[in-house]
């Protein structure tokens, strides 16, 4: 049932289309056909570059399995859509071209009339586009310059994942932001100094003991002193790393519940208005 669903949500007409395309050029031609004629079966109302593309594609399927009637019978519905058409000469073979433009030639007296029709629906929506433009143009010098701006600041959600406050000022939470990168920075450093210290104490051949010397050096060679004191250090590392993640966990938790993908900030004379926009 599941996949059943998954295969008609992904069946849109722009992935059948594709489909036929790629059968075509394939070489299976039957199989581009059958999927050209059954998408313009059940789509009746196609977008028109889709239709113009299933009838193209339709018309040389059936040319290249010999069928010339199914193949005019397309290129009129082709043709009808856009009386314009043509086949390009470098992608389609020849024979197809001729053939085409043979069923055009001979469908001229009725392409004329849908054709002139077509550059009339287009110059009237040239000029209702026009018209709007006017209209907008006219209405903003009638009434000046703007009353107000929207300044709009967008917000980048991985920011949030970010140490050192980066989330927080982006939130614009600056006191907290500080605070934390701060607290990060000592904590950091911390752990980075008790590593190079521990290290430098644990590898420095002076500091070295044996068992022929027996005070201060009960587990060689390391000496008692310096192995308390690597102890302490080691506290001292683990405890500031510690609070250093603690520190980063808190800044990522408080930035993703303060976290506001896009602020429009209204800017008008004398005064300004800010509008929190949530856009997920």
């Amino acid at each position: 049932m599941i996949a059943l669903l998954l295969v008609l949500a992904l069946a849109t007409p722009e992935a059948d289309i594709k489909r036929a395309r790629d059968r075509y050029e394939f070489g299976a031609y039957a199989d581009a056909a059958f999927a050209a004629r059954d998408l313009l079966g059940r789509n009746p109302n196609l977008p028109e570059p889709v239709a113009i593309e299933a009838w193209r594609i339709l018309g040389l399927a059936e040319f290249q399995l010999g069928d010339k009637p199914e193949a005019r019978q397309a290129f009129i519905h082709l043709l009808s859509l856009d009386p314009d058409q043509t086949l390009d000469p470098f992608l389609v073979p020849p024979p197809i071209v001729e053939f085409f433009d043979k069923v055009r030639a001979e469908a001229e007296p009725e392409l004329a009339p849908l054709r002139e029709q077509k550059r009339q629906l287009q110059e009237q929506e040239r000029l209702a586009e026009e018209a709007r433009r006017r209209l907008l143009l006219e209405e903003q010098v009638r009434s000046g310059p703007p009353t107000k701006v929207i300044v709009v600041e967008e917000h980048v959600y991985m920011l949030n994942f970010l140490p050192f406050g980066v989330g927080q000022f982006q939130n614009g939470d600056t006191t907290k932001g500080i605070i934390i990168a701060v607290s990060q920075v000592v904590f950091g450093a911390i752990n980075l100094g008790s590593i190079f210290l521990h290290n430098a104490i644990a590898n420095d051949p002076s500091r070295r003991c044996y068992v022929s010397n027996p005070n201060n050096c009960s587990n060689p060679p390391i000496p008692d002193s310096d192995r308390q004191m690597l102890q302490n250090i080691d506290i001292v590392k683990y405890v500031s790393a510690g609070l250093f993640w603690g520190v980063y966990a808190y800044g990522i938790t408080d930035s993703l519940i303060h976290y506001v993908p896009r602020i429009e900030t209204e800017v008008s004379p004398g005064k300004a208005a800010v509008k929190l926009a949530w856009d997920f």
